[in-house]
């Protein structure tokens, strides 16, 4: 709240109150100082407004819309509502409304520079970019100040970089933004370096590099003055774009005179000699080399230049690696060579060894990152995900990191069966994608106000690379169906649940097309030959690979969200058509999606019989292998066809559907032994000792997460099968029992359902009492037994250090499993 600017004359006191409240997170008490202030003045919009941020903030999200919409539609221009309101609607994640609010306060005081300026302000936050340009000159015309014009020349530059078609963002934004500079300029207006940058990024823009060039060099560049440097990098820039090697040489070798530790103008050097070498230049016979002075055009000049900037680093106080590391650059690239061998992780005793090491090496470097990863990826595979949530909390994670090595952790959460760290994992990755979209119009907002005007298209590009994160799409689906998993029919019903999550089934709201894949997928350091580095076909499969079974996860959310809209009580005598927006449009839809569904189950199975292997320090498999695997997907796909049967038993009545009723009999049937096959698949010890060694089976483990899943979605299936079923076996036995008659028969499908309900309890109970076991057998393992020998340790220190490491990994994995079997244990006890 501290934002809401001057609070002028006598409501200043009256308001101050409720401010404080806010500001302090006295959410309730800002609401009742409110409501009497209201009551004494009642015309005093901003209280009603400061009330509307108390209930949002205390989750009464309609009732604040509500007196937001009340206020707003008073079109208010005092700066106290304005700004209130502007704090609501930025909370409410509503930035379009604020536009609306300046549209109406600049129609009533058209001459407000003020609110001219947050109007412009409100279109950046929602990049309405040729609004913008409007609102910047109507702002111009007012107060004549060169920041409002140029502010409209880059919504010119904004409007060409969102065009789809890029011949308009030649032919009209940028000659157009060009123009309106040109103008400046020989009205001799240009005042700031924000001004000159503008010009130079339209220029190069247009490809019209040797104007741009001109510009730096002139008079104009004489402003670029407040980064070191800027001046030069720029015409580097242009000397490359313009293929002007002999500029380019000269300007980074006297630059590295200057400064021999400046690696970028090391690069350009030797791009620039080797450039020349091709091209067999020589310098003129008269005159200077070049524009920018000498130039260096063979290999020997190079080898003489580094060598000279080493002897005067030796003799300088101060330490360089510049020089140094030059030297090396040059010797790579004089020899171009490569090295090749193989390698694999190794068995499971070499993992252990591995665990056992990195453990020990992180009590001698408690902050090494590489160790923390390291350690954060083998317990993972190794099925044990509780020591992975301090490590990588310990990580210290920021900012951007979220998205780009997140995926560590948010990919093996949630299937190891820690449901509350998956959720706390979520909940990270979620609220900075949810900051971004905030902060970063914050960002483009102060670069606008301060000139920086080249920032801008790279804080559009970052906010639209996060808002298109394959990371955050898959953390949102995943997250909501961890919602549902841990929530429906446990605390709310999923009818509840999927009302509070917005989540529609005709609604898809992935950009499936603008996909980007911003994980870090070297962030593990390798010295290994590059033949076994992650390479760019790895990266390719892995996004292929990513987006299949964020596909598939998509679609069986969409499809779950779908069943409470099925629910109705239609009678087979009114129920031949119903309204095109009705429950026929919903039916329809939850089949397209099921058609949908298998196309992508099909891909998925393509893609998996291909047997991809990645390597050891690459990208982390999806999960899509386990769930086709343990047979969940199959299990899935029935319990989704057998919601179309029933639906269709229900439109047409028990009469007229013997046909269906045998197809849901058979269907009941085959889906309990569906069921039993993957639960068959979940059987056996997930630790145990063999050989005097420890083997882990943490494909177990996955098996029972998907069982617990597909569980969930046979019982919310259940419960719509029973919701069409039970009408039907009412009114029979009601008819029964008034009629007196022997000769009504119950169809043979309420028997089934029953049958199948009771198998379905028995199955669970089943899955529970083995959960039990596998705790009961990992509780009795004795661990401090097993040793991991070593006959080449001499020393007995040494390896009563190796058998203390050894004995804390080994307990972490046990505990891990303990923990896993304990969520999913007490979860599946819910659903019974």
């Amino acid at each position: 709240m501290a934002t809401r600017g001057h609070v002028q004359d006598p409501n200043d006191r009256r308001l101050r109150p409720i401010y404080d409240y806010l500001d302090n997170g006295n959410n309730k008490m800002a609401i009742q100082q409110a409501d009497k202030l209201l009551k004494k003045h009642k015309d005093l919009h901003c209280a009603k407004v400061l009330k509307a941020i108390g209930l949002q903030r205390t989750g009464k999200q309609e009732e604040a819309f509500i007196l937001a919409q009340e206020v707003a539609a008073l079109e208010p221009t005092d700066d106290n509502s304005l700004q209130a309101l502007t704090i609501l609607y930025r909370e409410m994640h509503r930035p379009e409304l604020v536009t609306k609010l300046y549209e109406a306060a600049v129609k009533k005081v058209p001459n407000s520079e003020e609110y001219h300026s947050h109007l412009f302000m409100a279109y950046a936050r929602v990049g309405e970019y040729k609004k913008m340009q409007q609102a910047g000159m109507a702002l111009y015309k007012i107060v004549p100040k060169n920041p409002y014009y140029f502010w409209s020349v880059m919504s010119l530059i904004m409007q060409s970089i969102s065009a789809q078609d890029e011949n308009l963002s030649k032919t009209m934004f940028l000659p157009l933004a060009e123009r309106m500079v040109e103008k400046m300029v020989k009205e001799d207006k240009i005042e700031a370096e924000a001004e000159v940058e503008l010009y130079y990024m339209i220029l190069e823009r247009l490809g019209k590099y040797q104007e741009a060039l001109d510009v730096i060099r002139g008079k104009l560049g004489e402003k670029l003055t407040s980064e070191i440097q800027s001046r030069e990098n720029k015409c580097m820039a242009m000397y490359k774009k313009l293929s002007r090697w002999p500029e380019c040489n000269a300007l980074s070798r006297r630059l590295l005179l200057k400064n021999s530790d400046d690696w970028q103008f090391y690069l350009t050097y030797f791009d620039s000699v080797f450039r020349l070498i091709e091209e067999a230049w020589t310098p003129p016979a008269e005159g200077e080399h070049s524009l920018e002075g000498e130039v260096h055009y063979s290999a020997e000049e190079a080898v003489r230049f580094i060598e000279d900037r080493i002897t005067e680093e030796s003799k300088s106080s101060r330490h360089l690696r510049g020089p140094h590391l030059a030297k090396l650059e040059l010797i790579r690239r004089l020899r171009r060579q490569g090295f090749n061998d193989e390698y694999k992780l190794g068995d499971e005793t070499a993992v252990w060894q591995a665990l056992t090491l990195l453990e020990e090496g992180l009590t001698h470097s408690p902050s090494n990152a590489q160790f923390k990863l390291l350690l954060v990826r083998i317990y993972c595979m190794l099925g044990a995900f509780e020591p992975v949530v301090d490590l990588y909390s310990s990580l210290d994670a920021k900012h951007i990191q979220h998205d780009t090595i997140g995926y560590h952790l948010t990919r093996y959460a949630e299937s190891l069966g820690q449901y509350a760290a998956a959720s706390q994992s979520c909940n990270f990755a979620l609220r900075f994608f949810h900051s971004n979209q905030k902060d970063t119009s914050e960002y483009i907002i102060q670069a606008y106000k301060y000139g920086a005007f080249e920032k801008i298209p790279e804080f559009i590009a970052f906010r639209n690379r996060l808002n298109n994160s394959l990371h955050f799409a898959q953390v949102r689906i995943e997250r909501m169906l961890l919602d549902l998993l841990l929530e429906a029919n446990v605390s709310t019903s999923l009818a509840e649940s999927i009302k509070s999550m917005n989540l529609r089934p005709e609604e898809d709201d992935i950009p499936w097309e603008a996909l980007r894949d911003n994980r870090d997928l070297n962030v593990f350091f390798s010295w290994d030959p590059k033949d076994r580095d992650v390479s760019e076909e790895h990266k390719k499969l892995s996004l292929e690979e990513e987006t299949m079974w964020l596909r598939i996860r998509s679609l069986t959310l969409r499809l779950i969200s779908g069943l409470p809209s099925l629910n109705h009580s239609v009678g087979p005598e009114n129920s031949e058509k119903t309204t095109e927006n009705g429950v026929s449009s919903r039916i329809d839809i939850f089949r397209l999606l099921l058609q949908q569904l298998e196309v992508a189950l099909e891909t998925g199975k393509r893609f998996i019989e291909k047997d991809i292997q990645y390597p050891f320090l690459g990208p982390v498999p999806t999960r899509m292998a386990g769930f086709f695997n343990s047979g969940c997907s199959q299990c899935q796909t029935s319990s989704f066809y057998l919601v179309s049967d029933i639906y269709e038993l229900d439109i047409n009545g028990l009469e007229d559907t013997m046909e269906i009723q045998e197809r849901v009999e058979n269907s009941l049937k085959s889906l309990l032994e569906q069921l039993k096959d993957v639960f068959s698949k979940c059987k056996g010890d997930l630790l145990e000792v063999k050989d005097g060694n420890l083997k882990t089976h943490p494909t177990l483990l996955e098996n029972l997460v998907f069982l617990v899943e597909t569980i969930s979605i046979i019982l919310w299936v259940s419960s719509y099968c029973e919701s069409v079923l039970r009408p039907y076996k009412l009114n029979l036995q009601k008819k029964k029992k008034k009629k007196k008659e022997t000769s009504i028969v119950m169809p043979p499908v309420f028997t089934s359902f029953q049958d199948y309900v009771t198998g379905l309890q028995t199955l669970i109970s089943n899955v529970v009492d083995h959960i039990k076991g596998l705790e009961a057998h990992l509780i009795a393992l004795k661990l401090e037994e097993l040793i991991l020998e070593d006959t080449s340790l001499s020393l007995v220190r040494d390896c009563m250090e190796e058998r203390k490491f050894s004995k804390t990994v080994q307990g972490k994995v046990q505990s891990s499993y303990l923990h896993s079997l304990l969520e999913i244990g007490e979860l599946l006890k819910k659903k019974t």
